[in-house]
């Protein structure tokens, strides 16, 4: 996830180095579109018909990336103290 937002915010960097700027909404419609089918349920999280800023955007996915990790370790704790 974070290479990810990095290649991201790489490729936007560039963009606007050579005068090509992304608008924001733009930006955040690219992020969200290139996310795995994993991110489904944080992708129709976003609020609406409010877009974001892209920065918000990737605040809202580090942390959710965070839960998902919390999570999934509680539940490898609890699977494994079943046993």
């Amino acid at each position: 996830m974070a290479y990810y937002i990095r290649i991201f915010k790489s490729t936007c960097d560039e963009l606007q180095a050579i005068e090509k700027t992304v608008n924001d909404h733009t930006k955040v419609f690219l992020l969200l579109s290139g996310l795995r089918p994993e991110y489904e349920s944080f992708i129709t999280s976003m609020p609406k018909p409010l877009i974001p800023s892209c920065k918000e955007v990737v605040m809202l996915f580090q942390s959710h990336e965070t839960v998902k990790l919390i999570n999934g370790y509680e539940e490898n704790i609890k699977h494994q103290s079943v046993f």
